[in-house]
């Protein structure tokens, strides 16, 4: 998704925006601060976040690194690359304050705006961003998001330049905080993606709130060509209605390069206050980045070279030892180990095995591994399954399938219709039509007498639903089926027999005349023709028709040609 964006000032919930009014710039002198790197030119910054909470301390470590693809007029367009790592430091006098999910950092009646486990600034990513040489975000596709209101790690370098060249200025907003389907520095809010409110409430309603930001900044020194400036940061926020207020504050160093015209690293503090009702909970945060040498990136990227170099070369000998056939030393070592009957020595045996990637496995090697998949010993008997994956071909696919029909979820559609007079059974795996064009995978329960079945879904849950005989297809003829019940064959004839009704409760002595759609006509002892509904027959009569149908399908018409 690409991202438009047309206000420097900072999303602080999920889709917000913040709106301010803005001014026509003076004329840029020489001595302006602007971003201006070099076209095709590549920097990175090391990073080094700390969030420290009452029971633990969480650390972001990584490199982010930057391409500039162009530079047209007063846009940047840049490539970001990179992530931060997550890791957590536990307080030994926490240890015992835990909640049900781990360390306790806000009280019960808080809960965490920060534990949303899907942060795209905490794995390797890439982002398009499009700036302005004010810093100003005009496009980011995709996102680079860090929890603890941190932003998207991908701009967090890139802070607001003045509009002339003061040493001194300061961005003071007071703005409209809006929930809209709308990103910027923040991207979907300061704690996450897909819409989270930061502190559980439904974000359906569009409201908007007042709130303060200001962000300071003031000559320190100059030395050479770097720029040191003292930044202060400040957002406020009312309570809401359901009594949650936060606000955020810090102070600390920004140095900006004019040698290269691109920020050159931070040393920050930051507070985070949320308070809900009587409770307050106060995370520090700091953060700490500076600009990588031309150096460090060439030994970064020789270091990440090396490294994939050796992944390769190890690959290919990995591959090239998967594909050599067994000598006929490790042929007749591993026949022997299948059939000693030494569980542990099998199992050895099994796992080289199960390395291998023959084009054309050996046949006794499968033969002798083939019985041990119904072993009873269960480390046995998954050492031997591993291995027949790679070994039989015919093996894999029937694992395949009765993988597909173990899980939740949609398989393919059979084609293998179910009528009244197919054959179902108790057990019986199938695939149903519940919703749409899917078909799931179900077992049998119950063969209702009105014709509907009752069946269970599979996949490990307990949902069970009733559908008509169309909505039912027969599982692939390959997949193995549980046994089914052994029941009495019935001799088809013209003579009369015992029809009996699904419950059991009727039945009638008559001759079977004719089929007619999904009934039966049947001449009762005294004369009379009867039309039944074939789903209202029991199964045995039933399994009497389908071996009629049967019979008649086989017999060859003499007149057709």
């Amino acid at each position: 998704m690409i991202l438009e964006l047309r206000s420097r000032a900072r999303c602080i919930l999920p889709f917000l925006v913040l709106f301010t009014l803005g001014v026509s710039p003076p004329p840029v002198t020489a001595q302006t601060l602007r971003y201006q790197p070099n076209p095709d030119s590549k920097f990175a910054y090391r990073f080094q976040i700390s969030v420290d909470s009452e029971s633990e301390t969480t650390h972001y470590k990584g490199i982010t690194k930057y391409e500039v693809e162009s530079r047209n007029g007063d846009q940047i367009q840049l490539t970001y690359r990179g992530g931060l790592s997550e890791s957590k430091t536990y307080k030994a006098a926490a240890r015992g304050r835990r909640g049900p999910f781990g360390p306790r950092a806000f009280p019960p009646s808080i809960p965490s705006p920060f534990s949303r486990p899907a942060f795209a600034g905490k794995t390797q990513t890439t982002n398009q961003i499009t700036l302005s040489s004010r810093g100003e975000v005009i496009k980011l596709v995709r996102d680079s998001q860090l929890p603890y209101l941190l932003g998207n790690v991908s701009l967090i370098p890139f802070e607001p330049l003045p509009e002339t060249d003061e040493k001194n200025w300061q961005i003071d907003s007071g703005i409209a905080v809006t929930q809209k389907d709308r990103q910027d520095r923040f991207g979907r809010g300061g704690f996450g993606p897909g819409g989270f409110d930061p502190f559980g409430r439904s974000n359906d309603d569009d409201t908007t709130r007042a709130a303060v930001e200001k962000t300071s900044f003031q000559q320190l020194r100059q030395q050479d060509d770097l720029i040191h400036f003292k930044k202060d940061y400040e957002l406020k926020m009312p309570e809401t209605d359901d009594g949650v207020a936060y606000e955020m504050s810090g102070t600390g160093t920004w140095t900006f390069d004019k040698s290269v015209n691109m920020p050159a690293g931070i040393d920050f503090s930051y507070k985070l206050v949320v308070k809900s009702k009587n409770s307050t909970v106060t995370v520090p945060i700091t953060m700490k980045y500076e600009r990588l040498s031309q150096q460090e990136i060439d030994a970064i990227e020789a270091e990440a070279k090396r490294k994939a170099e050796e992944r390769a070369m190890a690959a290919a000998k990995a591959k090239a030892e998967a594909e050599a056939p067994l000598t006929d030393a490790q042929k007749a070592d591993a026949l022997e180990s299948l059939t000693s009957g030494d569980a542990a020595r099998q199992i050895q045996t099994l796992s080289e095995l199960a390395k291998k990637s023959l084009q054309d496995p050996d046949p006794e090697i499968v033969a002798a591994m083939k019985p041990l998949v119904e072993s009873d010993n269960d480390k046995l008997r998954k050492a031997a399954h591993s291995a027949m994956l790679r070994w039989d071909a015919e093996y894999k696919r029937i694992a395949s399938l009765k993988s597909a029909y173990d899980r939740a979820g949609v398989v393919d559609d059979t084609k293998r219709e179910v009528n009244l007079l197919t054959t179902l059974y108790i057990g019986q795996i199938v695939q149903v039509n519940e919703h749409g064009p899917f078909w799931k995978p179900a077992t049998i329960e119950e063969i209702l007498t009105d014709g509907q079945v009752r069946v269970k879904l599979r996949g490990g849950g307990n949902r069970k639903i009733t559908v008509a005989r169309r909505k039912i297809q027969l599982a692939p003829k390959d997949l193995p089926q549980p046994k089914k019940p052994d029941v009495a064959a019935a001799q088809p004839t013209s003579q009369s027999r015992t029809w009996s009704d699904a419950s059991g409760r009727f039945k009638v002595d008559a001759v079977l005349l004719r089929v007619e759609g999904a009934s039966v006509v049947l001449k009762r002892a005294d004369g009379r023709e009867v039309t039944v509904p074939i789903v209202s027959l029991s199964e045995a009569d039933k399994d009497f028709l389908r071996e009629l149908q049967q019979q008649r399908a086989a017999v060859k018409n003499p007149f057709e040609p």
